[in-house]
């Protein structure tokens, strides 16, 4: 039934980018601050040409993919050791709870002063905004697992590590991409917070840049850009959620 379905993931967007642009057509909003979707994808056209959106987009995704990969591995290492283990909860939930609240923006002023105005505090700012959501929810999931599966593994001979390696970690896995999934989405809105300032390029600093000099199509240009690089992510782990949760239907 949910396949006759799939047909609106690409209808909808498409009647959407219709309206979108008879509306400006026929003049109910002002083209110089809403541009036409026809008028943004020729900018974005003629700034793949010329070498300055792929140029941008490659070193946001340099600094995107580094955060999101520390952040991720750190955040299920940690999520795994105190969703199983008592004593990791108790030693690291009192600090998830007190930084976790901070805005992350907030956090970036401090790694410029610890660690400069390269790439390291960008990287840094990014991988502590996905590591949170990648760790709340591994433990969610590891505490989330049935206690019949674990009463099972155990009366089936099964030790405490490998009990651990074959059904704690599978178990979690859904609850691990989800996370993922968050923490893809936090990389993206860090990695264009830190590239507002401190840096001379990248997506982030190109739509800013266009926005201080009034470049309306090349800031519609560059939000499209991240918001297609949002899909394709969001596209990849949940291709990989299937490969690797194959007794889940995403």
């Amino acid at each position: 039934m949910w396949r006759r379905y799939r047909p609106l993931r690409i209808i909808s967007p498409i009647a959407f980018l219709l309206i979108w642009e008879a509306v400006v057509r026929l003049g109910e909003v002002n083209p110089l601050l809403v541009p036409a979707p026809a008028s943004v994808l020729r900018t974005m056209f003629d700034m793949t040409i010329d070498g300055r959106l792929p140029w941008a987009i490659a070193v946001s995704l340099h600094r995107v993919l580094q955060g999101f990969i520390y952040g991720s591995v750190l955040g299920i290492g940690l999520g795994l050791l105190v969703g199983w283990f008592r004593p990791f909860e108790d030693a690291v939930d009192p600090l998830v709870g007190a930084i976790y609240p901070i805005p992350k923006s907030a956090l970036f002023p401090l790694f410029i002063l610890w660690f400069g105005l390269g790439e390291t505090s960008k990287v840094i700012t990014i991988m502590i905004g996905v590591v949170f959501l990648v760790l709340i929810n591994t433990v969610t999931g590891v505490k989330a697992i049935d206690p019949v599966l674990l009463k099972a593994a155990r009366d089936l001979g099964a030790n405490r590590r490998q009990t651990f390696m074959k059904v704690v970690i599978p178990g979690a896995l859904p609850n691990i991409f989800t996370g993922l999934r968050l923490g893809a989405g936090m990389a993206l809105i860090l990695v264009f917070i830190t590239e507002i300032e401190a840096t001379k390029a990248g997506l982030g600093f190109l739509l800013w840049e266009s926005y201080q000099l009034l470049l309306v199509k090349q800031v519609f240009g560059c939000t499209i850009a991240f918001g297609i690089l949002g899909i394709l992510t969001t596209w990849i782990l949940q291709w990989l959620e299937k490969v690797l949760c194959p007794w889940r239907r995403v």
